[in-house]
């Protein structure tokens, strides 16, 4: 026999529904840290575009040739 447990709506929940409940909620630290990455990437990218939107024309030639060369020797 399955023990049931009753919510504050009427629902019954297994134990192991209750246990898979709990291991989600387990899983917030790792989600706020995984969030906390992904925020810090985004300022970077921010910082980064901020700073490619000061280039001169020729800095944006210069670079463009760089990456052509780069990526031909990878090649």
């Amino acid at each position: 026999m399955t023990n049931m447990t009753n919510t504050h709506d009427g629902e019954t929940r297994t134990p192991e529904q209750v246990a898979e409940l709990f291991a989600i909620a387990g899983r917030e630290i790792e989600a706020i840290e995984q969030l906390t990455g992904c925020v810090a990437q985004l300022h970077e990218v921010q910082a980064a575009k901020a700073q490619l939107a000061t280039l001169t024309p020729a800095e944006v030639r210069a670079a463009l040739e760089f990456r052509r060369g780069t990526i031909g020797e990878a090649q």
